[in-house]
């Protein structure tokens, strides 16, 4: 099936053939060694892309396009898979239970880390005042999902919005149950734990202090501790040796 939805004259496919000229298919490509359609496209055209499909009203038809259940391999390229996230991380959200479920359709296409990590919720200040635990609720079974890229979505969106007073002992507890073993959600895992542990060290030292995570977590979240500016030399002296040797 051809792409129907044009924007500027153009499809989607065109867009990203467009985009890759003066893009870095090599650079990118190294990044995503397993990845197919790799093009190359940098982050800022396309959400620029983004931008102009949710700026037109045309949405709709895009998503329509977007969600088909089956891509043409011609125009399965990794970065429609960015772009749809990026626009669901744009566009107005008037029903919310509808938002909810283009978001989960996207969630379903993530197949490398920079898809995942490129999300952002549209108005999230906003969107988390008003549906805070509805968002929570979303995001929080991801953790336990099959599909590697799945669990690093939940991971990072949580991450992402729910480090904060209210939720950073549930949040700790839920990463720890995390069972997954795939090398991009353990590398989300860390990440998120050195998150915790910069804004809120005192909930998460423990966890640290007494080896609660998996060694390679352990040790890869304390690497990411001690990297951060914002931690002192002596609490970073401190956690190296909480490292688990192998």
């Amino acid at each position: 099936m051809s792409s129907l939805y044009r924007i500027d004259e153009r499809s989607i496919t065109e867009h990203l053939l467009g985009l890759a000229q003066r893009g870095n298919q090599p650079f990118t490509q190294r990044l995503h060694p397993d990845i197919a359609g790799v093009l190359g496209v940098r982050l800022p055209d396309l959400r620029a892309l983004a931008r102009r499909i949710v700026r037109s009203g045309s949405w709709p038809a895009y998503l329509a396009e977007a969600e088909r259940e089956e891509r043409p391999e011609e125009e399965d390229f990794m970065e429609a898979r960015t772009l749809q996230g990026l626009v669901l991380g744009m566009l107005p959200v008037s029903d919310f239970s509808d938002y909810l479920t283009h978001l989960s359709r996207w969630v379903r296409v993530i197949h490398s880390w920079s898809v995942c990590d490129s999300f952002s919720l549209p108005q999230p200040k906003k969107l988390l005042r008003e549906h805070g635990p509805e968002l929570w609720a979303f995001f929080l079974p991801y953790l336990q999902r099959s599909g590697e890229y799945e669990v690093r979505f939940g991971i990072v969106a949580l991450m992402q919005y729910f480090i904060d007073a209210e939720h950073i002992r549930e949040l700790l507890r839920h990463y720890l149950a995390v069972s997954h073993e795939g090398y991009y959600v353990r590398m989300a895992l860390a990440w998120a734990i050195a998150e915790c542990y910069t804004f809120y060290p005192t909930e998460t030292h423990p966890y640290l202090a007494e080896k609660r995570f998996q060694p390679w977590v352990h040790n890869k979240a304390i690497q990411k501790i001690c990297e951060s500016r914002r931690i002192d030399p002596d609490t970073k002296t401190l956690l190296k040796a909480l490292r688990i040797k192998a």
